[in-house]
């Protein structure tokens, strides 16, 4: 199976996560536009910003590995912000 054959798989064990981890972060009566403003502001700083920033590095590095690097730094502070998220598991989220 190809890389890109096996993009579905790997892109849809993301998002299964997600939607949790967004239900979980807020209240109920904040839920909705919680989770919205949070997942299209994120996917407008960061996803809009990416290609143009591995094209530069591409132009300024002339190697694949500078993205490969800036994508690293990414998942690093992915990682970073998800470990310092208020755990919610076995608690009330619906109390204000």
């Amino acid at each position: 199976m190809t890389a890109s054959g096996q993009h579905p798989i790997f892109h849809l064990r993301m998002y299964g996560p997600q939607a949790a981890v967004f239900a979980e972060s807020f209240t109920g009566r904040l839920r909705y536009s919680g989770s919205s403003l949070g997942c299209h502001l994120a996917c407008l700083i960061a996803g809009g910003s990416a290609p143009l920033i591995a094209a530069w590095l591409l132009s300024e590095f002339n190697s694949p590995y500078a993205i490969a690097g800036y994508i690293s730094i990414c998942a690093a502070v992915s990682l970073i912000a998800t470990a310092l998220m208020t755990d919610y598991t076995g608690k009330d989220i619906e109390a204000e």
